[in-house]
Parts: structure tokens; C-alpha cells; sequence
């Protein structure tokens, strides 16, 4: 028998691969963040029934989705400040704590106002919690498996989407809502105590800080004089931009283009979560014949001519394919822009993932309400063409900035 041979770029594939789980403590803060991502989405489901079942109110639904995009926008550059000053492990950690308790909270709330309060607060603590996981990553792999140990994030952020929603479902059926919630609290302290234990680099910095208002204008002017930096940033904007453009006008295409019911929404964007997964698997592949910004820029095209063409759908099985189209483009620029940003100053990180939380967030608020004010004024492909042609711009402005400023 011959021995099966083995091609160079798959052996490439296999030792980056075998890097990124070589770190024991990469694995641990990977399958916990995992356990963690699963809640987060396990929650929305028993968050949304319980807000409903109390107010029997829509509106009070969609109070929910501004109290967790609030945070982002105004917290979210500051929370970097503290990222890159305190010990990432234990913001992580606390973070989780925290979180787990809100969350053990939520059913024995007494009014709907509390309720808001305790979800504004949790939205608040992962303005923290976030950018410290993300700057943390690159002192636990190797450089070379930075890209895989992204793309493995980002497996596990759409498989949460796509198992948490039906697990939070099952265990309100078979037992009830406040067992969906505690459950959901288990998910946020397992993961606290996993890491608590974890040996994790931590720079000290010397004892006379500048302050925290000097800290953010040093991120800021940083980011401004950087063009890598600068181009992540548009790129990762501009890819939030058509999700949120998605998130409301998708709904309007399937009811109104399609004459399916609404609820058929829901299959257009778990085949987005398809096309997310293919692009967390095919980005370290991607990553060995592609920079990170030639793939930033692809992505984002993709992106772009996807939400120009989903309004020309004729069935819903097309649609579904230009969602794939979607949410392949989407992870391939949140993960090569996040390696970008990971990468390009250590000091820095924690501002710059806060940088990218709040034009993330600002985008998704922002372009949510403006295109669910402009779908009621104007024909939707209209609508969908203008954000896949600004998003085209933001594409080759990127393109060109980046190709001139790199000489």
C-alpha cells in the first residue's frame, strides 16, 4: 500500500491547525468562551418570552435590541482604555461573574423596568469583556496560527447562533422559562472559573499611568495614523452596515418579493449562518495565499453584491444563496480585519477592539433605523442597491487608500 501523499498547502492547514490547539490555555478560553457564546444567543430566546409574556408588547421586544446597541456606542472606545490598563484575564473573569448573576436575576425581577436595567448592565459588562477576550488572543498562539485561532472564534460564534436559539426553545418546553435562565447563568460561570485558573500573560505597566482621557486621544491619534488600521476599520463598518440593513429589509423582501410568509425570514438568515461558517473555515485557508486586506476588500465586495442582488430573487431558495453569499463575505472581514487590528501594535489592542465595538455598534443602530425608515418611502431594491453601492465605495476607497499609503 502507498502512502497517501499529502500536499504542502495541507500540511500547512494542519500545523497551523495543530498550533493554535497546541496552547492549552488557547483551548480552554476557546471551548469556554464557546460554552458562553452559546448562552448569550440561549438568552435572547427566554429574554424575548419573558418581555413579551409580561407586557404582551412588541415594542417592548425591540426596546431590548437598543438597550444592548446603547453601550457600544457610548462605551464601548472607553471600555478599551481599561482593556489595555487592568489584567485582561481578570476583566474576563469578573466580566463573566457578572454577567451570570444579571442573568440568575432576570425571572425573579419584580417589574418590566427592572428587567431593561438588568439587561442594560449585562450590556454594559460586555463592552469589557469583549475587546479583553479579542487582545488576548495573540499571546496565547503562535502568530502564524493567529488567523486560525480567529477563524476557530468564529466557528464558535455561528454555532451559538445556530444551537443556542433552539436550546434555550427546548429547555423552556421541557421544563420552564426560569430553567432556561438559570441554565443561561451556568453558561456565563463555568466559563469565569475556567479562566480564573488559567495562567495568562499580563504586561504591567509602569506605576504613574497618564489618564484615562490621554490613554483614548493616544488610541485615537494611533488609529488615525495608521492606514492598516484605519482600512479594518472601514472594512468591519461597512460589512455591520449591510447586517443591519439585512436584520430589517429582509423581512420586507420575504413578505413583500418573495410573497412567503414572514416567518420564512428566519430560513434567508440561518442560510447567512451557513455562509458564516464557510467563511470561518475557508479563512485560514484564505489567509495562506491572501493579506489580510486583499481578503478584507473580497469580502466586502461579496457583501456588497449580495444585498444588491437578494432583491431580485425570484424564490426563496435564491434568496437563500445570495444570503450564504452574505455571511460568507461577513466572517471573512471580521476575522482578517480582528487579525489586522491584533496584530499591529500589543499596547493598543484593547483600544482598538473598543474602536471597532463602537463604530460596529454606532453602524448596526444607525443603519437598522435609517433603513427601516427609508423602506416605508422607498422600493426596497432601491433601498438595498444604494447600501450595496456605498458599500462597493467603501471597498475600493479602501483598496486604493491602502495600495497608495503601503508604498
Amino acid at each position: 500500500m502507498t502512502e497517501q501523499t499529502i500536499l504542502p498547502s495541507q500540511a500547512n492547514a494542519r500545523n497551523k491547525f495543530g498550533l493554535a490547539l497546541r496552547s492549552p490555555v488557547f483551548v480552554v478560553l476557546w471551548l469556554s468562551e464557546a460554552l458562553s457564546l452559546i448562552g448569550d444567543r440561549l438568552i435572547m430566546v427566554s429574554l424575548v418570552t419573558l418581555v413579551y409574556d409580561r407586557t404582551g408588547s412588541a415594542g417592548a421586544v425591540g426596546l431590548l435590541m437598543l438597550l444592548k446597541a446603547i453601550p457600544a456606542l457610548v462605551l464601548g472606545s472607553l471600555a478599551g482604555v481599561f482593556v489595555d490598563r487592568w489584567n485582561r484575564k481578570w476583566i474576563m473573569v469578573i466580566a463573566n461573574l457578572l454577567q451570570g448573576l444579571l442573568v440568575f436575576w432576570l425571572p425573579l425581577s419584580p417589574g418590566i423596568v427592572f428587567i431593561f436595567v438588568i439587561y442594560l448592565a449585562m450590556s454594559m459588562v460586555n463592552q469589557f469583556f469583549v475587546p479583553a477576550r479579542s487582545a488576548t488572543i495573540p499571546d496565547l498562539v503562535a502568530p502564524e496560527a493567529l488567523l486560525t485561532a480567529n477563524s476557530l472564534f468564529a466557528i464558535s460564534m455561528v454555532a451559538a447562533m445556530a444551537i443556542g436559539p433552539a436550546i434555550g426553545t427546548w429547555i423552556t418546553e421541557l421544563a420552564s422559562l426560569n430553567a432556561a435562565f438559570y441554565t443561561d447563568a451556568a453558561t456565563f460561570l463555568i466559563p469565569a472559573m475556567a479562566v480564573a485558573f488559567l495562567v495568562i500573560p499580563h504586561k504591567r505597566r509602569t506605576a504613574t499611568k497618564p489618564s484615562l482621557s490621554s490613554d483614548l486621544r493616544a488610541g485615537l491619534a494611533f488609529a488615525r495614523s495608521q492606514p492598516v488600521v484605519l482600512a479594518a476599520l472601514a472594512t468591519i463598518s461597512a460589512a455591520f452596515l449591510v447586517i443591519g440593513t439585512i436584520s430589517v429589509a429582509g423581512v420586507v423582501i420575504t413578505r413583500e418579493i418573495l410573497h412567503v410568509e414572514s416567518s420564512k425570514f428566519g430560513i434567508m438568515m440561518s442560510t447567512m449562518g451557513i455562509g458564516m461558517l464557510g467563511g470561518a473555515i475557508v479563512s485560514g485557508w484564505l489567509g495562506r495565499r491572501f493579506t489580510h486586506m486583499q481578503l478584507g476588500v473580497a469580502g466586502l465586495v461579496l457583501m456588497a453584491v449580495g444585498v444588491m442582488v437578494l432583491p431580485w430573487s425570484s424564490t426563496l431558495a435564491m434568496a437563500s444563496i445570495f444570503a450564504v453569499m452574505i455571511g460568507l463575505g461577513m466572517i471573512i472581514v471580521q476575522v482578517n480585519g480582528q487579525t489586522l487590528l491584533q496584530t499591529i501594535a500589543p499596547e493598543m489592542r484593547g483600544r482598538l477592539m473598543g474602536f471597532s465595538q463602537t463604530l460596529t455598534g454606532s453602524v448596526t443602530f444607525l443603519s437598522s433605523a435609517l433603513v427601516g425608515l427609508l423602506v416605508e418611502q422607498l422600493n426596497v431594491t432601491i433601498v438595498m442597491a444604494s447600501v450595496g453601492i456605498l458599500t462597493l465605495a467603501v471597498a475600493a476607497t479602501v483598496a486604493i487608500y491602502y495600495h497608495k499609503t503601503s508604498k
